[in-house]
Formats: C-alpha cells, sequence, structure tokens
C-alpha cells in the first residue's frame, strides 16, 4: 500500500488541471509558457541547474530518452530521467540512475512546492498550474536537489510550447515524426515538425532520428534558423549489422567517425535500432560539448536498458502474452514489422485493443488488421478510454474480426486465451494504458487507483460479438 503522506500529495496534485486524462477545453487549447515561466523563476530556476538532453518526437522518444539515460549512466553520471506518462505510479516519470523518487521524496516536493503553485494563480493573469507543469517542476526541482549531474527531459506534446521547453539543452533531439495529435499540432507532417522543432535552441545540438522527407526539410531549416547544430542520425550512425535474435536482445553493430559499438538492444523491433542510432549520435553530440564517452560504457548502457511495455513479452504466460503501446497507425505498423522480425513463429495473432481519446484508433487498429487472426475489445479505466462499444463498431465497420467486446482488461485477456490455440499469441495494444493495465494483472503490479479510476463507467457492448 502507498504511504498516506504520498496518498494525500497524488490527491493534491490531481486538483490541479490534468489534460493528459481530460479533454481540453479548446480546440486547439491555448497553450503558452508563461505559467512555467513564472512557477520556475519562483523557484530559482532549478531547469538551467543541470545540463540537459531535450527529447521530442511523435514516437520513438521514451525509448530515445531510456537509452540515452541508461549510457550516461553506465558512464557513471548523476543522471536525472524525466518522461510520461507513467504506467503504474506517478513516481516513474521522475528517476534518478533509473530509480524513481520515493513516495516520501514524492510528497515533500509536492508539499514544498505547492505554495508557489498557488502564488501563481493568485497572482493572476495566466492560469492555474496544470498536474505536467507541476511534475516538470517537480523534477526539475529534485534532479537540483539530489545533484544530477544531467538531465534527460522528455517532451510531453509537441514541442514549442511544452512545458519542458525552457531548458537550454546541450542536445535536442527529434525522433520520427508521424501524424498525431493533429486536432493540436497540425495536420501535416511540415505542421508537426515545425513544433517539434521548436525544442531546438542556439549553439545546442538538434540531432534528428529517422524522419519523412516533409518533416526532414522543417527540421533542418529551422535548426539552421535556431542557430543549432544538425545532426541526421542516420547519416552520423550506420548501421554495420544487425541480427534480430529471436526474443532475446537485438544484436547490433553501429559505426560512426568516432568508432564502432556493438550492441545487446534488449528492446524489440527495428524501429528500435532506428533509435539506438539516434541515441548514439545524441550521445556523440554531447561528447562534442565535452561529455567523455568510453565504447564499454555506451556498450553497458544498451544492453541495461528497461523500458518496459513496448513489445514486452511477459512472463509466465500461457499462451503468451505480449504488450505494446502503440497508438497510432505508424507505431502500429511497426509493432506489425517487429512481430514478423522477432516472433516468426507464431502461427496467428490475437489481438486485444483498447483505445484512448485523442488518437486516430480506426487508422489504428487498420495498420494492424492484417495481422490479426482474432480482435478482444475491451476498454482501460482510464478517463479518456474509448468505449469498448464504439471501438467495436468502429472495427467491425472496417470489416475486422472482432470475435468478443469486453468491459476491462481482466476480461479482455480471458477471452484472448479462450479464442488462441496452441502456438498462438496474444498481443495487448492500442493504448500504453492497456499495456499497464494487462502488465499490472499478469505480474500482479499494484496500481495507483485515482479518483475518476475507481468509478468503473459501464460501457455500451454489441452485443452480437459479446462474450
Amino acid at each position: 500500500m502507498f504511504p498516506p503522506t504520498y496518498t494525500a500529495a497524488v490527491d493534491r496534485l490531481l486538483d490541479l488541471a490534468d489534460f493528459e486524462r481530460k479533454s481540453r477545453a479548446g480546440e486547439p487549447p491555448d497553450f503558452h509558457l508563461r505559467r512555467m515561466e513564472r512557477l520556475l523563476s519562483r523557484l530559482g530556476d532549478p531547469h538551467l541547474a543541470v545540463p540537459t538532453v531535450h527529447v521530442a518526437g511523435s514516437k520513438g522518444k521514451g525509448s530515445t530518452c531510456a537509452l540515452i539515460a541508461s549510457v550516461l549512466a553506465a558512464h557513471g553520471f548523476r543522471t536525472g530521467l524525466y518522461t510520461s506518462p507513467h504506467l503504474h505510479t506517478f513516481r516513474e516519470r521522475i528517476r534518478i540512475d533509473a530509480e524513481p523518487v520515493d513516495p516520501d521524496g514524492f510528497a515533500t516536493l509536492v508539499n514544498d512546492l505547492w505554495p508557489h503553485v498557488e502564488a501563481v494563480e493568485t497572482e493572476g493573469g495566466c492560469g492555474g498550474v496544470s498536474v505536467f507543469e507541476l511534475l516538470t517542476a517537480l523534477a526539475f526541482v529534485h534532479f537540483r536537489r539530489a545533484r544530477a549531474e544531467i538531465q534527460v527531459v522528455e517532451v510531453g506534446l509537441g514541442g514549442r510550447l511544452d512545458a519542458t521547453n525552457l531548458v537550454r539543452p546541450e542536445v535536442a533531439v527529434v525522433t520520427h515524426i508521424s501524424l498525431d495529435h493533429t486536432r493540436i499540432l497540425g495536420r501535416t507532417l511540415a505542421k508537426i515538425a515545425a513544433e517539434k522543432a521548436g525544442i531546438f535552441k542556439p549553439r545546442a545540438a538538434a540531432v534528428i532520428g529517422r524522419q519523412p522527407p516533409e518533416a526532414r526539410a522543417v527540421l533542418q531549416r529551422a535548426a539552421a534558423n535556431a542557430g543549432a547544430d544538425f545532426v541526421d542520425a542516420t547519416e552520423s550512425v550506420r548501421v554495420l549489422e544487425e541480427e534480430p535474435n529471436g526474443h532475446g536482445p537485438q544484436r547490433i553493430a553501429l559505426g560512426t567517425p568516432r568508432g564502432e559499438y556493438r550492441l545487446a538492444l534488449p528492446l524489440l523491433g527495428q524501429h528500435q535500432v532506428d533509435n539506438a542510432q539516434t541515441a548514439v549520435a545524441a550521445l556523440e553530440a554531447l561528447a562534442d560539448r565535452g561529455f567523455p564517452l568510453r565504447t564499454e560504457a555506451v556498450e553497458t548502457g544498451v544492453s541495461r536498458v528497461d523500458w518496459p511495455a513496448r513489445v514486452q513479452l511477459l512472463p509466465g504466460t500461457d499462451p503468451p502474452v505480449l504488450v505494446d503501446g502503440a497508438h497510432n497507425d505508424a507505431s502500429a505498423g511497426a509493432l506489425r514489422r517487429t512481430l514478423r522480425r522477432h516472433f516468426p513463429d507464431a502461427r496467428h495473432v490475437v489481438f486485444v485493443l483498447a483505445a484512448s481519446r485523442g488518437h486516430d484508433f480506426a487508422a489504428t487498429s487498420r495498420a494492424l488488421s492484417g495481422a490479426a487472426s482474432a480482435i478482444v475489445v475491451t476498454q482501460t479505466r482510464h478517463p479518456r478510454a474509448v468505449p469498448a462499444g464504439q471501438l467495436a463498431e468502429t472495427l467491425l465497420a472496417d470489416g475486422l474480426p472482432v470475435a468478443a467486446v469486453t468491459p476491462d482488461t481482466p476480461a479482455a485477456l480471458k477471452a484472448a486465451a479462450r479464442l488462441a490455440r496452441p502456438g498462438d499469441l496474444v498481443v495487448a495494444t492500442g493504448s500504453l494504458f492497456l499495456a499497464a493495465e494487462v502488465i499490472e494483472h499478469v505480474l500482479d503490479i499494484e496500481p495507483e487507483l485515482y479518483p475518476d479510476l475507481k468509478r468503473a463507467t459501464p460501457t455500451p457492448l454489441t452485443a452480437a460479438v459479446t462474450i
């Protein structure tokens, strides 16, 4: 059980505006940085106390952050890592050397910062601090107090107006860009790329991962306009060898002007090879700015990276259960390719699908459809979950093989187990929140149940396909 002081701190946190978990008012919302500037100024600008690697992107940004942070820790640097969203607890978002902030430490941070949160609102003119803004400030203060030597910071949404974008990074990274959050960021790759490129700063390295040509052109121009040093990871880091190695670590060799890295990459999929390229390019750019880089530490750090719910095969499951957070058509396509690459012996794939509002779940499902022998539709307990009945009706209209509609994750796993035959694989995807719930159910992990999660909402089910 979580200690009362921590629970009280989370309750206080969730009293703030929470745009991750609830629909935003206004289309698009009125994002700005004035409120965050005021809060951080009151705290003595903790975001500027620690050298920063700043990472944006449509997909792969969390994995890339985890890779960079793991390698920096392997070099002996006290490394802060700030990511979002979390799987099981808010504390996961704020880490030092891969260890989440402890419950009492989290509670202390919330209580210490709360008077400043109230002061920002009292002063007026820029609105109240949001949950994500306070979490971002908590991370910066924690890293400063813990005497972190470097911090790796993941953008929450977009880049230009994200709450994290007051840092002055040594290296700014943009991973692969695809169409996502289009109501907020724009409906073309060029517009989305321009928002992501807002993290490029003067004299920083601007490192980009593999990009569509339209996005790459925008990012290169933006780096030049910002006075940043442009680095295309696909050009500066070459893949010399790669071996998928079944369900085990991928064996890859990467070559750069500095030398060669022979990596055992625990994260599965060709897209994770791309993320490793991007991470190595970012680390070499950091080395150009005075941080030492040793080949053996790079190799050790990559081999130790732990980033769950991304093509993760759960232990002790029969039929075998794999989870992944694919939530748009690009990440769903990457998941399909990963299944072919690492699980070629699976006779059939039974998908468990859930979705969250704000993503094109129809496009995600279509991208997965060719790999599915059957689909079990469900919904997570997240307040932005798409009702299972609505999701099922969309899939059926597209001619997808919906075999069951279930009200929650445990019921969905039971239905998938009944549908699976020997040699089949169960894959739970469509939402990172679904992946988290499956992990909790299978591995008996206690989740944080916030008030809006405890109130179960009945879902309309399509009777013809309901189990």
